[in-house]
């Protein structure tokens, strides 16, 4: 029953920082589309939006260890700085170059939740946490 509660508790985390990625896309998306158009945007970076806390928070401990895991990192920080290149190209009217960083972009993303299914599927079955 412990088991089955870590993992569902793992797994609601996992899901709030997915929609708060999400939601740092559509602030991409918004600002290229011209719905958000401002002078100068900026996304927090990947230690500051709630997926980056959820993943460098001390209370995982047992998962940090988990390779996978770790290789969460990379393309998570990835989608921050596609995402932020993306915002600056398109600011400085370079759409080409603001479509390939939106493309970076979610290739980064689809990578973060490839590797997060795969550790909360491990943890599922009992190999961690």
């Amino acid at each position: 029953m412990r088991d089955s509660s870590a993992a569902s508790s793992l797994r609601a985390g996992v899901e709030l920082a997915n929609l708060d990625e999400l939601s740092l896309k559509f602030v991409v998306y918004n600002h290229l589309l011209g719905s958000e158009r401002q002078t100068v945007a900026q996304l927090p970076g990947e230690r500051e939006c709630r997926f980056g806390r959820w993943y460098y928070a001390q209370d995982y401990g047992a998962i940090q260890g988990l390779e996978h895991f770790r290789q969460i990192e990379r393309p998570h920080t990835a989608v921050h700085e596609q995402g932020q290149a993306a915002l600056d190209a398109f600011d400085a009217d370079a759409l080409e170059v603001a479509l390939d960083h939106l493309g970076r972009m979610e290739e980064a993303n689809l990578e973060v939740m490839r590797i997060v299914t795969e550790v909360v599927d491990h943890i599922e079955r009992g190999n961690g946490a």
